[in-house]
C-alpha cells in the first residue's frame, strides 16, 4: 500500500506514490525528496528527474531516495549536486546499501554522464564482491 501525494509543478499536478513499507511487493521505488532546481530552472529539474527514473529503470538498486541541492557562484552561476541512496535496510533482501554523490554539475548532460558512470562503478563493485 502506498500513500498518494500530489506536488504542483509548472502549472500541473504530478502524483507520485511513496512506499509505506520498505518492501512493497516486487515494485522498485524512486522517491525524489527535494529538487530546488524547480525554482531555478524548471526545465532542467524535469530533465534530471526524468533521467533518474530512466537510468534506474532497469537497475536492481531497490528503493532509492533522491535529493538535489543548488549551489550559486558569482562566476559560474547556478550549479547543482545530487545524492541518491537506499534507505537503511536490515540486509535480509540481499541488497547492498548504495549511496552516490554527484560532482558539481551545470547541465542535464553533466548529470546523465556522472550518474551513468556511478551506476557502472556500482555494477562493477557488485560483480567483484564475494558471495
Amino acid at each position: 500500500m502506498g500513500i498518494v501525494t500530489s506536488q504542483p509543478m509548472r502549472g500541473r499536478t504530478r502524483t507520485a506514490l511513496f512506499p509505506v513499507q520498505e518492501r512493497e511487493g516486487n515494485r522498485e521505488w524512486i522517491e525524489i525528496l527535494a529538487n530546488p532546481l524547480r525554482s531555478e530552472d524548471p526545465d532542467l529539474a524535469i530533465a534530471v528527474e526524468e533521467d533518474v527514473r530512466r537510468l534506474l529503470k532497469n537497475q536492481d538498486v531497490g528503493p532509492v531516495e533522491v535529493r538535489f541541492r543548488v549551489c550559486r557562484d558569482e562566476t559560474d552561476g547556478v550549479r547543482f549536486i545530487c545524492k541518491v541512496e537506499n534507505p537503511p535496510s536490515d540486509g535480509e533482501d540481499g541488497r547492498a546499501q548504495w549511496r552516490w554523490w554527484s560532482p558539481l554539475m551545470k547541465t542535464a548532460e553533466d548529470f546523465r554522464t556522472a550518474f551513468a558512470d556511478g551506476l557502472r562503478v556500482r555494477r562493477e563493485r557488485l560483480a567483484n564482491r564475494p558471495h
